[in-house]
């Protein structure tokens, strides 16, 4: 058994190597176990032969999750061509420049974007010219509306007092004027009547003649006829004639309405037509302004400055950017809308983006310790942490469409200075449990049969076939939970044939 000092040394010493020196280290004590043996063990006729073994121990381990991946910013900033169309690259920073706030990074050639200025420009002038003119026009449109609809309320209004006029005054006046006549024909005939009665008398006397008294006679058929004529002309004027006149002025009042009416829906019209052609042409100097200012834009993005201190990528290194590999960045290059040209990336805080199987995927969880091995720093083991797991897995690509795996990030702590830069290769365990105080050997001693496990203990001379329950297990050591004691002897491969005792011998088939 090691000792508990021991065996804390041997698990720290563990976690400081990589899954290579690991490997290494156990192949070197089995190595080692095997020519210590060599001499021992039974041959095939029931002599011992030579085997690796090793010995069931009490102790710690780490479980541990291999990844692979490789380095990538935890911030940066990235430039993209934010021109509306193509353009060919005129000037840009070499890779790998350490540039600083305010240094130029790439010029694009802005020829045709100025002469696209130029000519959104002249419509520009050309459409404000319009506005103003249809701004005149509405306000003609509206003065003329506002001088019809004057002239066709004075036309009601006017309309109005003359059929009060009539009715307060002509009309009064006239049924007035004839009842008056009436009244003095009435009085002029019962008049002359009286007379005409008292010549007949005076005649019958022969005081008068008879022409007074046919003047007389005369005279009062006259005033008869004339109060005939009176009562008549007030009868026609009260049936008919203010009936007429009442008609009229009506008429004259609801056509200078409808007019008013007819002016406000014509004039409103007009004015109404007048604004939608204003907005039209005012939409148009928008569309018009706007285009300019996106032009002036894309002048401005012609050119573009670093926005802080970094290492210039190019976007064609890293990334989404590696697709267009086959066309690197120099000048010359033409560059389409949203391209991804330049990283700056803040190589202060890096993380390793790793790829692990999704059958091992479900024992990551964040906030996982790991170790990570730089193939640019071979001799350096980096400590991290895991910050996230991918949602979504992945699939292995053309070369092994059936494998997926899960995107895992680490963030690293770089205490020792490295000078990592993104998209460095990288491999890394994390450490997902430690098995504490735990009887194990290693995993080359545990054969699966069927279902189950055995282990095969050697003894002195012996070799016996032992089924064991295995608990968790590592890359490298197997915990075994029943079946084995501590000191004893387990062989690292399957013992030749016949060195078994067929009592002892697994129950189902050959393990493998």
């Amino acid at each position: 058994m090691i000792p508990s000092k021991r065996r804390q040394h041997v698990r720290h010493a563990r976690r400081g190597m990589s899954s290579t020196g690991i490997a290494v280290a156990a192949a070197a004590v089995v190595v080692l176990i095997s020519i210590s043996l060599i001499g021992s063990g039974v041959g095939a006729g029931g002599a011992l032969r030579a085997q690796s073994t090793h010995e069931v121990v009490v102790g710690s381990f780490d479980v541990t999750i291999p990844a692979s991946g490789e380095l990538e910013s935890g911030d940066q900033v990235e430039i993209r061509s934010l021109l509306d169309g193509n353009a060919t690259i005129t000037e840009i920073v070499e890779e790998g420049t350490s540039v600083q706030k305010g240094d130029l990074l790439v010029r694009l050639d802005n020829q045709q974007t100025i002469e696209r200025i130029q000519s959104a420009e002249e419509d520009l002038t050309e459409a404000t010219n319009r506005v103003e003119t249809k701004t005149a026009d509405l306000a003609i449109s509206q003065k003329g509306r506002e001088s019809s609809l004057a002239a066709a309320q004075v036309a009601v209004d006017q309309a109005t007092l003359a059929l009060q006029a009539w009715a307060e005054g002509d009309a009064v006046a006239t049924r007035n004027e004839m009842a008056l006549a009436v009244r003095t024909a009435e009085k002029d005939y019962s008049r002359l009547e009286e007379k005409y009665q008292k010549s007949i008398e005076l005649r019958s006397k022969d005081f008068i003649s008879q022409n007074d008294l046919e003047q007389d006679e005369i005279a009062m058929i006259r005033a008869e006829a004339a109060l005939s004529r009176a009562k008549l002309n007030q009868e026609v004027y009260n049936k008919y004639t203010f009936k007429k006149d009442k008609q009229r002025f009506e008429s004259n009042l609801d056509q200078a309405k409808d007019e008013l009416v007819r002016t406000e829906t014509r004039t409103e019209a007009t004015v109404r037509s007048t604004e939608s052609t204003l907005e039209a042409a005012q939409a148009n100097l928008e569309s018009k302004q706007e285009r300019l200012d996106r032009y002036r834009r894309d002048l401005e993005a012609c050119t573009m400055y670093s926005p802080g201190d970094g290492l210039v990528v190019y976007g064609t290194s890293i990334g989404e950017g590696r697709r267009d590999r086959d066309e690197s960045l120099r000048v010359g290059t033409n560059v389409s809308r949203n391209r991804l040209l330049i990283v700056l990336p803040d190589t202060r805080r890096m993380l390793a983006s790793v790829k692990v199987n999704e059958a091992l995927s479900g024992l990551v969880k964040a906030g996982q310790t790991a170790l990570v091995r730089l193939d640019a720093f071979p001799d350096t083991v980096v400590n991290g942490t895991v910050t996230s797991i991918g949602v979504l897995a992945e699939s292995g690509g053309w070369r092994d469409p059936n494998r997926r795996d899960y995107s895992v990030t680490i963030e690293l702590d770089n205490s020792d200075g490295l000078p990592l830069k993104p998209s460095m290769r990288c491999k890394a365990r994390i450490l997902v449990e430690q098995v504490e105080d735990a009887m194990y050997v290693p995993v080359q001693a545990v054969h699966r049969v069927g279902r189950g496990a055995m282990a095969y203990i050697q003894s002195g001379g012996d070799v016996e076939a032992r089924q064991v329950q295995v608990g968790r297990t590592s890359e490298l050591y197997a915990e075994i939970l029943d079946g084995v004691s501590a000191g004893e002897s387990v062989l690292l491969a399957d013992p030749p044939a016949g060195a078994v005792a067929e009592s002892q011998a697994p129950p189902t088939g050959r393990p493998r």
